[in-house]
């Protein structure tokens, strides 16, 4: 699935488009596939974390009776990695974050 997803986005950037892909990664090989495999002429990698218990309480909010762990499961998966920048959601409203993002990736 995760091959296919990547041929999909790369099939997107071929015939032109923009695209801003929001990846969880499930394991520590998904973002070395994706510097791997992806073929566009520009990116910014951005990883956006928040400390574990914001990321917890966050889940649990809108988990609503469904199973959880994702937060921490994934919450240490890709940290340290080679990243463009990083934006900690901790306080930032999602328009502050885009905001980081547009002003720091010199392309946007």
């Amino acid at each position: 699935m995760l091959a296919g997803m990547r041929a999909a986005v790369n099939g997107l950037l071929a015939t032109g488009n923009d695209v801003i892909l929001d990846e969880m990664p499930i394991e520590a090989s998904t973002m070395p596939t994706w510097r791997r495999d992806l073929r566009a002429s520009a990116s910014c990698w951005v990883y956006v974390t928040a400390p574990l218990e914001v990321l917890e309480r966050r889940e649990r909010e809108r988990m609503s009776g469904r199973k959880s762990g994702n937060a921490r499961g994934h919450h240490r998966l890709g940290q340290g990695g080679d990243w463009d920048m990083v934006v900690n959601t901790d306080t930032a409203t999602p328009g502050d974050a885009a905001a980081e993002i547009i002003r720091r990736c010199p392309f946007l």
